[in-house]
């Protein structure tokens, strides 16, 4: 009786454990995790980029990297919110002088415009400040 009331303490605390560490703050939905940029468009065109580029997604942290060469990495953290229609996300990076990463379209303060969801592919399209209309088409990672 001893051993099995032990298995199912150690069972339960484990159950816990595991459902409490993955996401702070509450639920993000489908945006939580890593998403690989599948394509970038400059006013309808295909981007030519070296490397492939990320987003993660947790709680209110945005992480954008670059990823080029043997093990090469650029990252920039940043905030996001979304909109609460869901149709809608903004992306700022506060202090513009850290924010380095080489990414097209992508400036310290974004508003994209979601155009296409499921839980595996998202596209997002903005408007920068020159008038151009960036797609950036995303897969979710495994």
């Amino acid at each position: 009786m001893k051993k099995t009331l032990l298995y199912i303490t150690a069972s339960l605390a484990m159950l816990l454990t595991l459902g409490a560490c993955t996401r702070n703050h509450g639920d993000i939905g489908i945006w939580f995790g890593t998403w690989h940029v599948e394509q970038i468009t400059a006013g309808g065109t295909p981007v030519n980029v070296v490397g492939d580029y990320f987003f993660q997604f947790q709680s209110k942290v945005f992480r954008v990297s670059q990823v080029y060469g043997h093990e090469q990495l650029v990252e920039s953290y940043g905030a996001w919110s979304e909109s609460e229609d869901g149709n809608g996300m903004v992306v700022t990076f506060d202090d513009p002088t850290v924010y380095y990463i080489e990414m097209p379209g992508l400036e310290a303060e974004n508003l994209f415009t979601v155009t296409r969801t499921s839980s595996r592919e998202v596209t997002l399209a903005k408007t920068d400040k020159q008038g151009t209309l960036y797609t950036y088409r995303l897969k979710k990672q495994p």
